[in-house]
């Protein structure tokens, strides 16, 4: 419960362009469930990319003290990414296509029920990492995620059910690539469908690419999934979903600070499932209890 005594300035980044539902009603929804007798609140809406990482640095320079992001997962990177180190806290109303911090941090996908964390929850420190410099939180990687997550983006519909299409249509013409994989003293040279890096267990819509995964022990899973046949795509996509996939033969997994992947050209590549270009060197890792973060 916050203090009476003292009102906690709120800045609200409002992506309304994020997800499937309706960000019709939600300054409304804000109104109802935020009590003025603990806070001070602003409601902003981006206008393009990379306008959220603008409105939060501003508010964390003036020691706003939460700072909501309010969309999906790339919505709530651009937010974050201005508040590592920083004395604001992260608050998260998810309203994107996979909500994978969110649902990691266990905050509810309820609107109204997110927005009273405020009240309810508290604050907790979690790391952050970089992929050549751009920040993540839930997982970057390269591979035939970072090849779908490049599609998705073009697609004119979002959500779940666009994105499972984009996975089933792009699964047949896939091919894997070579990678040369650098953790600590350990070289691996191989062929891999993907290589992911995660700092939380789950892409988003409870797809758990690294089910044993803690986002506050200072630790990357790196997850090297080896190509392997038609007939076990089926029986692997159900391990992602019911967090076994760790368990599976054609997948390895190290727990290390940073890494370096090697590829033999430039290409596409995720960052808490938007897609960038990048080169043939990728340089990942990890800042330990870098940002604080508002939980149940």
């Amino acid at each position: 419960m916050q203090d009476i005594q003292h009102k906690k300035r709120v800045l609200f980044v409002v992506n309304p362009k994020s997800g499937t539902r309706s960000k019709k009603n939600i300054s409304q929804l804000i109104k109802d469930n935020v009590p003025l007798e603990y806070f001070d609140y602003q409601i902003s809406f981006t206008k393009a990319r990379a306008h959220a990482t603008e409105l939060a640095a501003q508010a964390a320079a003036s020691g706003v003290e939460y700072i909501m992001a309010v969309g999906g997962d790339g919505t709530m990177n651009e937010v974050a990414r201005s508040l590592l180190y920083t004395e604001s806290t992260l608050g998260i109303i998810p309203i994107g296509s996979g909500n994978g911090l969110a649902r990691d941090l266990t905050i509810p996908l309820d609107l109204m029920n997110a927005i009273r964390l405020l009240v309810e929850g508290r604050t907790t420190t979690i790391d952050s990492c970089t992929m050549n410099g751009l920040p993540f939180f839930c997982t970057a990687g390269v591979g035939f995620d970072a090849h779908v997550g490049h599609l998705f983006a073009q697609q004119k519909t979002r959500g779940f059910q666009t994105y499972v299409q984009t996975t089933l249509w792009e699964y047949t013409m896939y091919q894997p690539e070579w990678y040369k994989l650098t953790i600590g003293n350990e070289v691996v040279e191989k062929q891999a469908f993907l290589v992911s890096f995660a700092n939380a267990a789950q892409y988003g819509n409870n797809a758990y690419i690294a089910p044993q995964a803690s986002i506050d022990d200072g630790l990357l899973d790196i997850c090297l999934m080896r190509p392997f046949p038609t007939v076990q795509a089926m029986n692997l996509g159900i391990k992602l979903f019911n967090k076994t996939l760790h368990a599976s033969t054609y997948m390895e997994t190290w727990k290390a600070a940073g890494a370096t992947l090697e590829r033999k050209a430039p290409g596409p590549v995720h960052v808490d499932g938007e897609p960038h270009q990048l080169g043939e060197v990728l340089t990942v890792a990890i800042k330990p209890g870098s940002l604080k973060v508002l939980v149940p």
